[in-house]
């Protein structure tokens, strides 16, 4: 008898020494572990909230927009934070309602069907705020180069040359927000995942 054999009979062997838990036992497990991690996603959306907000006062204390103002680049800034934070405060309200749906769920098929939900909300969320940084920053680039304001010698600046740094820099940006959304949001969303996993094969 090879080695492996012998594994397997001390495993069945031990096997039946180890508590079973029934199917409701596994199933209030994985609800709560779902449960917390859509609340960590409410949690990072209210700091990620807080981050923005507290980076755009510091800018105005230390005087960044002061040039703007007077100016139509204060009322598209106006604008666009009014859209920036009405996503977030959109999407806050979403994952609360997730996290307020899923920790009341009473089966199993309902949990899958509120995971599934709960990850489409956080990649609509990280696609739609991603889209709105690049659409915003694209303009800003150019409203500040045809403004009033600007430093005579970036009016020198060939437009071509405008466009292709403009890309490069913006792409930089969006793919360091990106990466930060993945190792925040993904770590969360693959943990859904497995929990989805884990109800599949319980049904089994």
């Amino acid at each position: 008898m090879d080695e492996l054999e012998l594994l397997k009979k001390d495993w069945k062997r031990r096997e039946g020494s180890l508590p079973k838990l029934s199917y409701d036992e596994i199933y209030k497990m994985i609800l709560k572990k779902s449960s917390s991690i859509v609340k960590w996603i409410f949690i990072v959306s209210i700091l990620e909230f807080v981050l923005w907000t507290s980076l755009d006062l510091i800018l105005r204390f230390l005087g960044v927009y002061d040039p703007t103002e007077g100016t139509y680049l204060e009322v598209f800034t106006y604008i666009s934070y009014f859209f920036s934070y009405g996503i977030l405060f959109y999407f806050m309200v979403k994952f609360y309602l997730n996290y307020k749906r899923i920790k009341v769920t009473d089966s199993a098929k309902e949990l899958m069907h509120n995971i599934i939900k709960t990850r489409k909300t956080v990649k609509h969320y990280v696609f739609i705020n991603l889209s709105f940084l690049a659409i915003f920053s694209f303009i800003s680039v150019f409203l500040v180069y045809y403004s009033d304001s600007v430093d005579p010698a970036a009016e020198e600046l060939p437009l071509p040359v405008l466009i292709i740094t403009s890309i490069i820099l913006i792409s930089i940006f969006i793919g360091l927000i990106a990466l930060l959304y993945r190792v925040v949001y993904g770590v969360l969303t693959r943990r859904l995942k497995r929990n989805y996993e884990e109800l599949e094969s319980l049904d089994e």
